[in-house]
């Protein structure tokens, strides 16, 4: 009797273990980033394949459509933002997988509607000094402009690395957790059968 329950538990555990695993490998991921007004991003697989197709939907925070369309073959996808709100990107695959990423208005130009107002004005630049002549005057707000998107251009293969590093941590603790459990499980079928041998 003790026997058949050992075996029945070490089933019942091993079929858990590869039952969650497939629909854990299928979680679909979406990752997003602005470079100036141009939101662009792309939809992937826990696995790093990327979802080519799937559907794009982008809302603002009310709710209101801002954008639709689908993934690339490269599984990407791009738009410009028309104003500056945050905005909540959502892919959705025929099967049923879906994954949301949102874009703060913090990354978008201050230059788009929306914008908050009372920022810092760059300072003026000096007048100039003795023989030498003034150099070019620069609008601050495009000068403002090509900062953000030459930091937002650095700053993406950062996020992306980063956010592949999270999906990679995740596994592990996924694979650490099921090998506990099957650990666990062979440990309590071991002292059974060590028990049942005692008894006789």
């Amino acid at each position: 009797m003790r026997r058949r329950f050992g075996s029945i538990l070490i089933l019942a555990a091993l079929a858990l273990t590869l039952g969650t695993v497939p629909a854990l490998a299928h979680k679909m991921k979406v990752f997003a980033t602005a470079e100036g007004t141009t939101i662009s991003g792309y939809a992937y697989f826990n696995g790093g394949n990327r979802a080519a197709g799937v559907r794009v939907a982008v809302a603002d925070p009310a709710g209101t459509p801002v954008f639709s369309g689908t993934t690339d073959e490269g599984g990407a996808f791009r738009f410009e933002a028309t104003r500056r709100t945050d905005h909540v990107i959502s892919v959705a695959g025929d099967d049923g997988h879906a994954a949301t990423f949102v874009v703060t208005a913090a990354e978008l130009p201050e230059r788009l509607p929306g914008a908050e107002a009372g920022s810092a004005a760059l300072p003026a630049s000096p007048p100039p000094v003795g023989s030498l002549s003034r150099p070019a005057a620069v609008d601050p707000d495009d000068l403002r402009a090509m900062i953000e998107q030459g930091v937002a251009r650095q700053i993406r293969p950062l996020r992306e690395q980063i956010e592949s590093y999270q999906d990679k941590i995740w596994w592990h603790d996924v694979l650490g957790g099921i090998g506990y459990i099957v650990g666990l499980g062979g440990l309590a079928y071991g002292l059974t059968q060590r028990r049942t041998g005692v008894a006789r």
